[in-house]
């Protein structure tokens, strides 16, 4: 029960923890990016948190399996369903980069092992760990604060600069963004219907609380993570580059948990399939084989394309009344606010930052 209530505070502090640095790097103590991720998170990220917590609300069960509800009431295209096999694929291949950048780590400590054999007996030890499910991400977390303290004690905090703004970071804000708020992932739908089928009051009256009494802790806690993340170095020695790759094996046995729940959910309608779980497995492993650089463009694209896609289902195709309901603020004003800023404001910057994206690639 205590780990129902704390999931979603868990996926926030583990999602800044682990990926932060995948696209960040470049911006480190450059005051104006980090300003822009504030800005990004307030007009990006935070209507789409809502517009998951409102889809959960409406459906009660995961992405996969409530999608084919929501399209049958909102009486649009099954397209739309889409978006669940979109979250599956974008959490493959984060779980396929956290194999990825931990191996990096750990293959010159044991360079006698070739890196894809050494990718092999690490999904294996990911497979193992995803068994112990939240505590595998709770591990994760401890590993990841542990390489953070290390860090700063070895190297001190970020010296801020002011810099030139551009589109191009512009772009990075928006991913870093979603990236932290988990957009695309599908993780805080499946965590607030899993909380909302094993608490102790039922679905429903789950359902009929307040979105905001979900959505405003979890993402303020993402901004001070995030704001305590940006403070620091990436890893820069030896003890804080392993804890760091521990936490990304321990951060991607929680994920391939997730998506297992997930997938046996929408096959057979059971919350364990090991079929699945192999199947998953590999596929991670498929993606861990190719370079971060190529990995890090694979999340950025659908990444992006996720958010739209969210944003203009929740936004244009569900019915006003469905998700007025579901997401329950306390006005019709804020509501009014929110549903202007998905269906208008989020595909505007997103769109801008797909233009900074190409744009970057073209330098």
């Amino acid at each position: 029960m205590p780990f129902n209530r704390l999931q979603p505070m868990l996926i926030a502090s583990l999602l800044p923890l682990l990926v932060f640095t995948w696209f960040s790097r470049d911006y480190i103590g450059q005051i104006d990016f980090w300003l822009l991720w504030l800005v990004a998170m307030t007009l990006v990220g935070l209507p789409l948190v809502f517009a998951e917590i409102g889809l959960a609300h409406r459906s009660g069960t995961s992405p996969l399996v409530g999608l084919p509800m929501l399209t049958r009431e909102a009486d649009v295209s099954t397209v739309w369903r889409g978006f669940g096999w979109l979250t599956i694929v974008l959490l493959l291949a984060v779980v396929g980069h956290l194999l990825a950048s931990s191996g990096e780590i750990i293959h010159p400590l044991v360079s006698n092992i070739a890196l894809p054999a050494l990718l092999a007996i690490m999904v294996l030890i990911v497979i193992g760990l995803s068994f112990i499910k939240h505590l595998a991400g709770w591990l994760a977390v401890g590993f990841a604060v542990a390489a953070l303290v290390v860090n700063v004690m070895q190297g001190g905090f970020v010296a801020w600069q002011m810099t030139a703004t551009s589109l191009t970071e512009w772009a990075g804000a928006v991913v870093l963004a979603l990236v932290c708020v988990g957009a695309g992932t599908g993780l805080y739908w499946h965590a607030r219907t899993h909380q909302m089928l094993t608490m102790s009051n039922t679905a429903t009256d789950q359902a009929r609380e307040s979105a905001s009494r979900y959505v405003l802790p979890v993402w303020s806690f993402q901004l001070l993570a995030g704001a305590l993340i940006a403070m620091t170095l990436s890893p820069n020695s030896a003890m804080a580059a392993v804890l760091n790759a521990l936490a990304m094996l321990a951060g991607a046995a929680y994920l391939l948990h997730i998506l297992t729940h997930q997938v046996s959910l929408r096959l057979q309608q059971q919350q364990f399939n090991f079929l699945a779980l192999v199947v998953l497995a590999v596929l991670s492993l498929a993606l861990a084989m190719l370079p971060t650089a190529w990995l890090n463009q694979l999340i950025i694209v659908i990444s992006l394309v996720t958010a739209v896609w969210l944003a203009v289902f929740a936004g244009w195709q569900m019915k006003i009344s469905h998700l007025r309901k579901s997401l329950n603020f306390s006005s019709e004003g804020l509501y009014n606010l929110w549903r202007i800023a998905v269906r208008i404001i989020v595909p505007l910057a997103v769109i801008l930052a797909m233009v900074g994206w190409v744009l970057g690639l073209a330098k």
